[in-house]
């Protein structure tokens, strides 16, 4: 009977720390996933301030930065992070709509990005270590083709690589 009561509550408390693996890592994964839109909608936000002078709400992003601090791993928490800073170093050119040209914007936009995919190649491999990384964000433009040397008439091309 003893050997039996052992069990129940050996395997309870199994159970239980299971349990409790599972919710941490859901949390993780949703934490994570708030990040990724959050970040996404703040770029597209500075892009809107600086056309069109519309306002950016930061409370999402920064909601979404208190959540990966409290369930994320240091590893996580830092790209999340270095994505905050690169948004704090951006930022004012566009709000203040300063920005000089379409030049400016593609730099900050690439440093996002960059920063966006750190965080998301981060989190994929806190979550699960068997998962390649990526070499693109969700919601970017689409890979820009190399070019050539000027063609015969000083148009460039492609390469074919």
């Amino acid at each position: 009977m003893s050997a039996t009561l052992i069990g129940v509550v050996a395997g309870s408390l199994l159970t239980s720390r299971s349990e409790r693996t599972h919710w941490a890592r859901d949390k993780q994964i949703e934490a994570c996933s708030a990040i990724v839109a959050e970040s996404t909608r703040i770029q597209l936000a500075l892009r809107r301030a600086w056309k069109h002078g519309e306002s950016v709400d930061w409370v999402p992003w920064n909601v979404a930065l208190g959540t990966i601090w409290l369930v994320g791993s240091p590893a996580v928490v830092d790209a999340a992070a270095r994505v905050d800073e690169v948004f704090w170093d951006c930022s004012d050119q566009f709000i203040r709509q300063a920005a000089a040209d379409e030049h400016a914007w593609g730099e900050a936009r690439d440093r996002m990005e960059a920063a966006r995919l750190h965080f998301i190649n981060t989190a994929r491999l806190y979550i699960e270590p068997q998962r390649s990384r990526l070499t693109q964000v969700p919601v970017s433009r689409p890979p820009q083709p190399r070019l050539a040397e000027p063609g015969p008439e000083g148009a460039r091309v492609p390469d074919a690589a």
